[in-house]
């Protein structure tokens, strides 16, 4: 599945379950944009990376499982820096908290993002957990082989109805989310959006 088919599957889910999520998705990335964010990183994009983007520059309100929202190209870019700025601070001898050729490419709403790494050796192209308390690791699970597998298995998720440990609901804003099966309420951890649903931003 190509990430333009992925995010066909993901908009028809959409559609048809959170049309108001769906009708804010945002608009594709300019191409100049794309490349002024690889500039501004110092590394190019993985290909997988750029489609996305050029489809949707960031997901908006839809979260991808378990809890992810996709950066867009400002985000993309600010996270970077922030992130290499922390890891400068670093003393010696501590462990590198952030490899300069990963690029963050999505956030919980919690402090950890996930990333894709463009390090030569068995860790290119493959999406990482970044934790804030203790830095990247890479899962041998297939949806994290690529953001173009990630979002493929994410558009199966929404539409077979279960993605690992969790499955696809609306709640009863009209939000979509992924909870676990046994939950009788999703979870939700995004602050600016639980502020923007309750009239505090």
């Amino acid at each position: 599945m190509t990430v333009d088919e992925a995010w066909d599957r993901i908009e028809e889910w959409l559609r048809a379950n959170a049309p108001a999520v769906h009708a804010e998705l945002p608009p594709p990335a300019a191409p100049g944009e794309i490349r002024a964010a690889q500039d501004a990183v110092g590394c190019a994009f993985p290909a997988e990376l750029v489609a996305s983007l050029a489809r949707h520059d960031g997901s908006g309100g839809f979260l991808l499982p378990p809890l992810h929202a996709l950066y867009g190209t400002r985000l993309i870019v600010k996270e970077y820096h922030a992130y290499r700025r922390a890891d400068q601070r670093r003393g010696p001898g501590e462990r590198r908290w952030w490899e300069p050729r990963w690029i963050p490419v999505a956030q919980d709403g919690c402090g950890n993002s996930l990333f894709v790494s463009q390090e030569p050796g068995p860790s290119f192209g493959r999406v990482g957990d970044h934790a804030k308390d203790e830095g990247g690791s890479f899962s041998d699970e297939g949806e994290w082989a690529s953001l173009g597998a990630y979002l493929a298995s994410t558009a199966r998720g929404l539409h077979e109805g279960v993605w690992g440990d969790y499955e696809p609901c609306v709640d009863g804003e009209g939000f979509p989310d992924w909870r676990e099966p046994s939950e009788g309420v999703a979870a939700d951890w995004d602050m600016g959006r639980l502020n923007r649903r309750f009239g505090f931003g």
